[in-house]
């Protein structure tokens, strides 16, 4: 049962130690400046940099980024969540327009290569489709792809990524707004290291795992439903090692004030295998704004 009076904190902080991934310029780090008027952020190279930097108390919390609304789950991110005890302590929904930045002088007539993230290239296929002759090469972080084309000194390459990239690292705009969909956003959620709730929160998200045989997965679905609960999110991911066996994600609205959530974590206890709460907490929506770094 979660102690309200332990986990409960007064005010969201507004300057804290983060670990995003990536170089300056990532969509993690415009996350950050939204959450935090004051961040002080620590680059990572990979997702699981930053999961470890939180996990051994080196920043106080992580942003990493979880969905896109066109491209769907950042499943790297989820395979992760596995191996960490961790908790949510806010997300945030921020718009994702992405350019196509060359250097100076360049053309789109000059690309022989287009650098960028695998998460980037499908929320811009129609763009890459188009011209079939680009190869594209895959980096971590669309930042670092912006980065990598600026200490290239090339004119035929060129990066997937955003506006503030351009100013950071020098570059032009070729083309603006390639992705696929305007609107094109991204889910980022902010983590720490122990359960922390904020205000009036409105998300629950837990992991879970059922007895690998019918009807399981639908019983847990059923103690949402009869308790009239709304489920916003339902993600699966294979364990590894094992014979088909699935950690299941949910997220679903709710304030752990309410009675009736600590009925529902009863009630799942007793028809799961394995049960974390992995925090209650709510969403930033910057999903109509674009970043500009101060």
């Amino acid at each position: 049962m979660i102690n309200l009076k332990e986990y409960r904190k007064d005010e969201f902080p507004k300057s804290a130690l983060i670990a995003c991934q990536g170089v300056s310029g990532a969509f993690s780090q415009e996350a950050a400046h939204i959450l935090f008027e004051d961040p002080k952020i620590m680059y990572m190279r990979t997702f699981d940099g930053v999961f470890r930097a939180v996990d051994a108390g080196l920043v106080q919390y992580g942003i990493l980024p979880i969905e896109n609304s066109n491209a769907g789950s950042v499943t790297d991110v989820y395979d992760l969540m596995k191996e960490y005890n961790f908790y949510i302590t806010r997300s945030v929904k921020i718009s994702i327009p992405h350019m196509l930045l060359g250097s100076e002088g360049a053309s789109l007539e000059d690309i022989a290569e287009i650098y960028t993230h695998e998460q980037a290239a499908r929320q811009c296929s129609s763009f890459i489709e188009k011209h079939p002759h680009i190869n594209l090469v895959m980096c971590t972080n669309t930042a670092m792809a912006a980065q990598k084309v600026a200490e290239s000194g090339r004119s035929d390459v060129a990066a997937i990524a955003s506006e503030n990239c351009a100013e950071l690292y020098g570059l032009s705009i070729l083309e603006k707004n390639i992705q696929n969909n305007r609107n094109n956003y991204t889910r980022f959620i902010c983590i720490s290291k122990k359960c922390e709730i904020y205000g009036n929160p409105d998300r629950i998200s837990l992991m879970l795992t059922v007895e690998h045989k019918s009807g399981t997965l639908f019983e847990v679905i059923k103690q949402f439903a009869d308790l009239g609960f709304n489920l916003v999110k339902l993600e699966s991911r294979p364990i590894a090692d094992t014979d088909f066996d699935f950690m299941f994600y949910f997220d679903v609205q709710a304030n752990i004030d309410d009675a009736k959530v600590h009925d529902l974590l009863t009630r799942l206890n007793l028809c799961t295998k394995y049960l974390a709460f992995l925090g209650n907490y709510s969403e930033v929506d910057m999903s109509s704004t674009s970043f500009r770094q101060s």
